[in-house]
């Protein structure tokens, strides 16, 4: 049979999906589900990351839909201030020499606008690859007008509230984009530095104290001095002053416990103009700030005769004057962490500025307290996230939210003298609008309330959310997740999302983080090339782990696509065995059901209780191994080979109508191989256009008794006729130790193709030895085979089953285990052990079972 080439109709089966607006909100379903998609930067192409915040909101997206939800999925895209000012910035320098000075504000704004036509477009194809079910009508960009418009009436909200303030603070500064950054923006990167000890002369003596500083160009702020009050070695001088020795100005030497005894000298200066942990100290005891940087951090007027030198310039120069002076104790090697700029590669600079705050500090007391109210709670998945959450709320500092860009929502306060006001349209001719623009996560805050349309949420519960659930990385937990809550609950009275489920990070086969720098990023796009957008799909989705990482693996990608051949090569043999009859399509519980059909309609009536369960808990890992079992196991191996030894018209008719209901089941999880074989299927059937518009269904068939014993003879054969020692076609005896009455008929129908049969007389001697609790002992011999005794076999296999009772029961008796590890995984600990004991002591007690 021909191979499954996924190239040759995703595409196509996309463009028929949106064309024909399966993926529309009508409006009209008593039941509603919404989601958000995490807008991407127009900054670039969409990354791994991407790709798994996608695949598993379209899982369950699709999952609803076919539950009879009216599903909406707003989907948008971030305008990045930062990040996509630098890039075009750095175009239009490269491609004509020109800065943004160069450029009238608008002029500029009009350039990075075509930027993002053309980013947003190519973004909007990678989706499409992706396969995910967005209602593109109702995409957003963050700098949409109607978007603007509630920025702008958001700031002026809280600014009016008392929320948001304008003051002199100690913020990350950017040199090279000359803006303040957040957090979310600065990387901490090791280095090899040097720790510079320099003499403080006392104000009355030639004494000194020696100072350690890894940055000596800072000595031109200083403006403390501090020593541990226990220290021995220093209390003695608290309340004296040593001279600074650049600027000779004196310096009190203060007491505080906040100085480590064992670093350094013991001795630490205070610039609190330029370190926030001095800054902490300059709050704590009045000190001054003196700020001794220009914007693109060179020295400024108070930078002495080094003014206008950049910092690392200066700083070298200052080492050769102190040591002309006597004043370097001494020069070591020492290795640092410094603060980088993601956007631009610069060292960032702690900069005393006055930028605009939201006082989120009192947000995230209200937030907090939300969280014990059931109309707005929200439910995190894994739950350990919501300590981390409700741990940083309670440690919350107020936010720095203005930055001095051209792109993004200018701040709507306006400037006359010394007087301001904040409102939307200018007061006056003579009154000046702020240049600065607002921080990109101000905007993406309010994601929730942009997409909050009463027409179409319906809420039948009463609680008080503005979507159902939010998918998203940890690594945003703190900068973009808190800040939609405690901005949804303070501007529009409502939680923003039921559930916030939490993942990790895509790493590389090594276990590093996929970046830029490293040149270990691996494109989505060359692996739906290859492999296909449903084999991505079950690699990100099967090998999650709520709230863990992943190791990105090709090899596992691959063994994703090789499920989606087995369904193309099984929907094939039905083909085959169809040839060009046409058949009806009936539900299940119409069909005149044979054992092996009840055995297989069972296996995926537990399959859909299974996804039912797990799949809002984000337990996937169990849905997509489960899935594979189903698949490969129980349909194609056992289901389909018992088909063909049917080999009948209306074997064939039931299961078409199987596999089908199988499709309909599997959609969620492999979205485009499913509808792809459905369309093949109308060859021999008559269905809808799109597998989109059927309905999950459950049929409450238990599976047939005899079938646990037939498809437990046909593991045993296969596992002998797979031995090297075993001739193909040679005859395969089996005997089956159980307290249930055998059908042997049955049985013997069904394993003939493999020329095995059910011995009515027991030997003494086998080949080997299976345990199946619930059925019983099964032993298998062949001719060429080596034969042991029954003693020596049962000897043997109870080793082997203690040895994994034993490994199970003390993955649960670990504590660490059970609190850290997923419930599915804690769940398949379980289910071993009681499996392993079940067949210890059916080992143990002969054919009791």
């Amino acid at each position: 049979m021909k191979k499954y080439n996924p190239s040759l109709t995703e595409e196509k089966i996309q463009s028929f999906w949106k064309e024909n607006g399966y993926f529309k909100s009508q409006n009209k379903g008593e039941k509603t589900f919404t989601m958000l998609l995490p807008p991407p930067n127009v900054t670039g192409k969409l990354h791994l990351g991407h790709a798994w915040d996608s695949y598993y909101p379209d899982m369950l997206i699709r999952y609803k839909q076919l539950n009879g939800y009216e599903v909406i999925w707003y989907p948008g895209v971030d305008h990045a201030g930062i990040a996509t000012q630098a890039k075009v910035e750095q175009q239009i320098f490269k491609e004509e020499g020109k800065n943004r000075y160069d450029f009238s504000r608008e002029e500029f704004v009009q350039r990075i606008f075509a930027w993002k036509d053309t980013f947003t477009k190519r973004i909007e194809k990678q989706w499409d690859k992706l396969g995910i079910a967005l209602d593109y009508d109702k995409a957003k960009f963050t700098l949409d007008k109607d978007i603007n418009e509630l920025v702008t009436k958001s700031f002026i909200k809280l600014y009016e509230k008392k929320l948001i303030y304008k003051d002199l603070r100690l913020i990350n500064w950017d040199p090279v984009l000359m803006t303040a950054i957040s957090n979310i923006e600065l990387e901490h990167k090791d280095i090899n530095g040097k720790m510079y000890d320099i003499k403080y002369k006392f104000d009355d003596s030639d004494q000194f104290l020696v100072i350690s500083t890894t940055r000596p160009e800072t000595i031109l702020g200083d403006t403390g001095i501090f020593v541990n009050p226990k220290d021995d070695r220093y209390k003695k001088f608290i309340g004296k002053k040593l001279l600074n020795p650049l600027t000779g100005k004196s310096l009190k030497i203060i007491g505080d416990s906040y100085v480590d005894i064992e670093m350094g000298s013991g001795v630490m200066k205070a610039t609190p103009a330029h370190d926030f942990n001095d800054y902490d100290l300059y709050k704590k005891y009045n000190l001054e700030l003196i700020n001794i940087f220009n914007k693109d951090a060179t020295l400024n007027e108070l930078g002495m005769q080094w003014k206008g030198l950049d910092r690392f310039v200066a700083r070298n120069q200052i080492i050769d004057f102190l040591k002309q002076k006597d004043m370097v104790s001494s020069i070591n090697d020492h290795k640092m962490s410094i603060g980088v700029s993601t956007r631009s590669g610069a060292i960032v600079e702690p900069m005393i500025s006055k930028q605009w705050f939201l006082k989120s500090s009192h947000l995230a007391k209200f937030a907090k307290e939300s969280q014990n109210h059931k109309e707005t709670n929200i439910k995190f998945s894994p739950q350990r996230f919501e300590n981390i959450y409700l741990n940083w709320l309670e440690n919350m500092e107020d936010w720095c939210i203005s930055r001095q860009l051209w792109w993004g929502h200018r701040i709507p306060a306006w400037y006359k003298g010394e007087d301001i006001k904040v409102q939307k349209e200018s007061p006056g001719l003579e009154w000046i609008q702020d240049s600065d623009v607002l921080d990109t996560w101000f905007s993406s805050a309010l994601w929730p309330i942009i997409f909050s349309d009463e027409n179409v949420i319906k809420r039948s519960d009463n609680l008080n959310y503005l979507s159902d659930t939010i998918f998203t990385g940890y690594d945003i937990i703190l900068f973009w997740v808190s800040r939609m809550i405690f901005q949804s609950l303070e501007l529009d009275g409502r939680a923003p999302f039921k559930n916030a489920i939490i993942h990790g990070l895509i790493r590389d086969k090594n276990g590093l983080k996929m970046s830029k720098s490293l040149n270990n990023g691996i494109d989505p796009m060359d692996i739906i090339a290859n492999w296909g957008s449903d084999a991505l799909r079950s690699f990100l989705l099967g090998n999650s782990t709520p709230g863990q990482d992943i190791k990105f693996n090709e090899t596992k990608i691959q063994s994703a696509w090789d499920l989606n051949n087995k369904l193309f090569n099984s929907k094939n043999l039905l083909s085959i065995l169809a040839s060009d009859n046409k058949f009806e399509r009936r539900k299940i519980q119409d069909l005149d059901l044979s054992i092996i059909d009840k055995y297989i309609i069972a296996k995926i009536n537990n399959f859909k209780k299974l996804i039912s369960k797990n799949i809002e808990e984000y337990n996937l890992s169990l849905i997509f191994s489960e899935m594979n079992k189903l698949v490969f196991d129980d349909f194609a191996n056992n289901y389909l080979e018992f088909i063909k030894i049917e080999n009948n018209l209306e074997a064939t008719s039931r299961a078409i109508n199987i596999f089908i209901d199988l499709l309909i089941t599997l959609h969620p999880m492999l979205p485009f191989i499913t509808e792809e074989l459905y369309w093949d299927l109308n060859k021999n059937i008559t269905l809808e256009n799109s597998i989109l518009k059927e309905r999950y269904t459950t049929n409450d068939i238990e599976e047939p008794k005899l079938m646990k014993e037939l498809i437990a003879c046909l593991k045993s054969a296969r596992k002998i006729d797979s031995d090297p020692k075993h001739v193909k076609g040679e005859a395969i005896e089996i005997f089956i130790e159980s307290e249930n009455k055998i059908d042997n008929d049955f049985v013997n129908k069904y394993i003939s193709y493999l020329n095995a049969k059910i011995l009515t007389n027991k030997s003494e001697n086998y080949h080997s030895i299976d345990i199946y609790p619930g059925v019983g002992v099964i032993y298998t011999s062949f001719e060429n085979g080596d034969k042991k005794s029954i003693k020596d076999l049962k000897s043997a296999v109870k080793k082997q089953i203690t040895f994994e009772l034993n490994r199970a029961n003390k993955m649960l008796e670990n504590k660490k285990f059970v609190e850290n590890a997923s419930k599915s995984l804690v769940d398949k600990e379980k289910r071993k052990s009681s499996f392993y004991k079940a067949s210890l002591e059916l080992i143990d007690n002969g054919n009791k079972i």
